[in-house]
């Protein structure tokens, strides 16, 4: 794990003593509203984010959780089926989380019976609007970038995701298992590193790094683009484009872990951040659209007619959903994504 917010804030987070009204959360970086905070707060009760950037660390923590002190975690709807089989979640339905009811089913079905869905959207391109006057068309626009963009793209450093341009570039399927459509995805990939800027969580980054402002164009999740013009200070610096050749439809799900010495107020949290008031407000000071079907409706017309917040169906209907790989895929892609890590870190030495 690289030294950075995201292992400093899982340091802190379990050298401070376990409370009884206080909840440990594994989240991304500004992915809970100041709103939903402080109205849990009213409550009488704490919770505490410890940060993530990638994936591959989520899994691990969460793999630990008792060590971490881990009570509920944002994880994709792949973990929260495998994990949930395993017995690292709690099941959860509308006996123990009564505003389940007001979500959605299809994003029901998609987190399954182990996780509540949390917020959803696509895969796309974040780009500097100052910068990069004509957004971008094609996934090749990231993989193969033009003069004045080498050097200042950005890139996730994760098995599924770091694959998906090359992918979709290609026509290939995001969640391909055919050995050579991903050692085509790997030689662009390995092609593009050396142009990378960073393959740190582009809002990560933005946070963090002194050369910020070198980053003019990265993958990102579609709304993650609101949350970079907040670091920047700017409204509109930072815009949002799906390529033409498709994209990822994901949900992010909220669970509760079977370690958790919390569970009854974790369970309490999920049902609360479910409450059609709460989820809206939490949509729309985040910029994610919401599966929250009674949510939805409270939020103002502008928002959700905000296609950078809800996809058009034409973007829906181009876009694939995330499915649990078998073992000898994730190895093969893990590989891929260290090899290419790799080649990037030894081009900066030299």
């Amino acid at each position: 794990m690289r030294l950075s917010i995201t292992s400093v804030s899982l340091i802190m987070a379990i050298t401070l003593p376990a409370q009884a009204d206080t909840l440990r959360l594994l989240n991304w970086d500004a992915y809970l509203g100041t709103n939903a905070i402080s109205q849990w707060q009213e409550q009488g009760h704490r919770i505490e984010s410890v940060l993530i950037d990638n994936d591959e660390t989520r899994d691990a923590v969460l793999l630990n959780s008792v060590d971490n002190q881990i009570d509920l975690a944002v994880i994709d709807e792949t973990v929260s089926n495998r994990f949930g089989k395993e017995g690292r979640l709690v099941k959860v339905d509308e006996t123990n989380v009564p505003s389940l009811a007001n979500v959605e089913p299809f994003w029901r079905e998609r987190c399954g019976n182990y996780a509540v869905p949390y917020l959803w959207g696509t895969l796309g391109i974040a780009y500097r609007s100052d910068i990069i006057s004509k957004a971008p068309t094609s996934w090749k626009d990231l993989l193969e970038p033009s003069e004045a963009l080498k050097g200042h793209i950005s890139m996730m450093n994760d098995h599924i995701d770091m694959l998906a341009p090359a992918l979709f570039a290609q026509g290939f399927s995001l969640n391909s298992e055919t050995e050579s459509e991903l050692k085509q995805a790997f030689s662009a990939l390995r092609r593009q590193a050396s142009h990378v800027l960073t393959y740190e969580y582009p809002i990560t980054y933005l946070g963090n790094s002194p050369n910020s402002d070198q980053l003019h164009m990265g993958m990102v999740y579609g709304g993650d683009q609101f949350t970079m013009n907040k670091k920047a200070g700017k409204e509109n610096l930072w815009k949002y484009a799906v390529p033409e050749e498709g994209t990822v439809l994901w949900v992010d799900c909220l669970a509760v872990t079977s370690t958790s010495k919390n569970q009854a107020l974790a369970l309490k949290f999920m049902d609360f951040i479910n409450q059609p008031d709460i989820a809206a407000k939490n949509a729309e000071e985040l910029f994610f659209a919401t599966p929250n079907a009674a949510a939805k409706k409270l939020l103002p017309a502008k928002f959700r007619d905000n296609p950078e917040v809800f996809p058009a169906n034409e973007i829906i209907n181009r876009s694939q959903l995330y499915r649990e790989l078998s073992n000898p895929t994730i190895k093969l892609r893990l590989r891929i994504t260290n090899a290419v890590v790799n080649i990037y870190e030894s081009g900066k030495t030299h």
